[in-house]
């Protein structure tokens, strides 16, 4: 089995505010995962599965600069903390349900994200029946089988198979949160 990845919002967890951003081979692949709040419960089991493949994570939730920035409701500080975030990211992995076009911040890091060239991507929740078009653009991902495919894509030659194909089962938590599989 794979080491367990990192979430990088973590002060002292490996890497975050050290590693270089485009490096996407090995320990250095970092997913930032875009959700609005009321996702989060959704964005923390998405962020450990991930984890559980090998893949470092940034969840914004864990970064405690960002929530004293938000407690503060310091405008400034909150979008520097989510730039940091994305900067020091390899990938940018937007997840989408009904609610997110109420956010106005998962536009605002999709955006960052482009414009920082990371790679972006989409992952729709089970209740999603239409994206808008600034994500038809961007790698689409449905379903648990579809965010394995995703991740064996970003890492060659050291994926782990056996893990990934193992949590593809129809039994997995991941399946009451995603979209089903085509």
């Amino acid at each position: 089995m794979a080491t367990r990845g990192k979430n990088f919002a973590i002060r002292n967890s490996y890497g975050l505010y050290e590693t270089a951003s485009n490096n996407t081979t090995g320990k250095s692949i970092c997913i930032f995962l875009s959700h609005i709040s009321v996702d989060k419960d959704a964005a923390i089991k998405i962020g450990d599965y991930i984890m559980n493949a090998g893949y470092n994570v940034y969840l914004d939730i864990y970064d405690e600069e960002l929530q004293r920035a938000v407690e503060r409701n310091d405008a400034a500080r909150i979008t520097s903390s989510i730039e940091k975030g994305i900067s020091n990211s390899s990938h940018v992995m937007c997840i989408v349900s009904e609610k997110t076009k109420f956010s106005w911040w998962v536009p605002y890091e999709v955006g960052y994200g482009k414009k920082a060239d990371k790679h972006l991507s989409t992952l729709s929740l089970k209740d999603v029946t239409y994206l808008p078009s600034f994500l038809v653009i961007v790698h689409a991902i449905e379903g648990v089988v579809g965010l394995n495919r995703y991740l064996n894509s970003i890492r060659s030659g050291s994926t782990n198979y056996e893990y990934l194909l193992e949590t593809a089962s129809s039994t997995h938590a991941l399946n009451g949160q995603l979209k089903t599989d085509r």
